[in-house]
This record gives C-alpha cells, structure tokens and sequence, in this order.
C-alpha cells in the first residue's frame, strides 16, 4: 500500500495555452489566482469558470470526519 498515489498528476492547460501535469495539492491555488484555463477529472476535461469547480476554503461537508490524524 505504500505506493498509493505517490505519482498522481493532473493535466492542465493554462490560460496562455500552455499544457502542464501539475500535483493535486497545486490544483486549487492555480484555479484561485485565475491561472487554469482548464484540467482534466478521470470524467473529462473541465473549464474553469464554466464547469462547476470547488472553491479553495470551501467546507460545507457535515459528515462525520473518517480521517486518521
């Protein structure tokens, strides 16, 4: 199990049309400062600003916290 996405990589392409793979943990301040033109989800390619995208500091889950510390 130690392997388990250790080498996750999202595709991007940014606003001046250059293609990136980039880490998840970027994802999110790249879209806040307006950067991302769009990325790819294992469902398809979404467009930032059309597509519904999270928002970073976004917490409206109300489930019970499953995470270990």
């Amino acid at each position: 199990m130690g392997y388990f996405r250790q080498n996750v990589k999202i595709n991007v392409v940014y606003k001046n049309g250059v293609k990136d793979h980039i880490s998840p943990a970027l994802l999110g301040t790249l879209i806040h400062s307006k950067q991302v033109e769009k990325f790819e989800r294992s469902s398809g390619w979404v467009s930032v600003g059309s597509d519904p995208v999270r928002q970073v500091g976004e917490a409206n889950f109300a489930g019970v916290e499953r995470r270990v510390g």
